[in-house]
């Protein structure tokens, strides 16, 4: 990652050492001569950030999200010896901005959809908004915790397209990680965790 990192850093004074040439009429081995030359080398470390963004986003800060709106957040879990139809988020539960939610699909392709009610929306913004500002600056901590058997995940989706893993149990064997602060990732976690018991139907539909 610091690699390729340092290579966009080069590939991009480069590029601006090459459109300083082109304007001041010199004429430099190796330089672009023209705008479509210098729009390739745009285009080349844009897809190099695309290429990184997916590494980025899921499990590191990410800059600029203080701002940003969000698009949908969704928790997922994995039971230990337990029926799949009564382990509580085993199919993924997801909110949406709106205040709808999808409990699902199961293997079946079965899901659960409605809306939660405004004041329970209200809070959940509330909450994501406090996180928001420690998810661009924080850093992804590791503590141990957890049986083995057990995951538990809450992802929050960006309209600037990034998907943030903020909550992580068992995602590493024995392991509890989050990104942001603890507590604010806590709060959105627990209540997250009642809205899915009020919602998310148990036992999951089969037909």
């Amino acid at each position: 990652m610091v690699k390729q990192e340092k290579e966009v850093r080069i590939a991009v004074e480069y590029g601006k050492q090459c459109d300083c040439a082109c304007r001041n009429g010199r004429v430099e081995v190796g330089a672009p001569r023209s705008r479509a030359q210098w729009s390739m080398i745009v285009a080349w470390l844009i897809g190099i950030v695309l290429a990184l963004g997916e590494a980025v986003a899921l499990y590191h800060a990410v800059p600029g999200l203080a701002a940003a709106s969000w698009l949908e957040v969704k928790e997922q879990t994995a039971c230990e010896a337990m029926q799949h139809n009564y382990c509580l988020g085993l199919y993924g539960f997801t909110i949406k901005h709106d205040g709808t939610f999808i409990a699902g699909p199961s293997d079946q392709g079965i899901k659960a959809e409605g809306r939660i009610e405004p004041e329970e929306l209200e809070q959940l913004e509330e909450l994501i908004g406090q996180l928001l500002p420690s998810l661009s600056s924080g850093e992804r901590i590791c503590d141990n915790g957890g049986p083995p058997g057990i995951r538990d995940h809450l992802d929050i989706a960006f309209a600037s397209g990034p998907v943030v893993r903020a909550y992580d149990l068992g995602g590493s064997v024995g392991k509890l990680c989050y990104l942001g602060l603890w507590d604010h990732v806590r709060g959105l976690h627990e209540y997250l965790r009642t809205l899915m018991s009020r919602y998310y139907p148990v036992p999951f539909p089969t037909h």
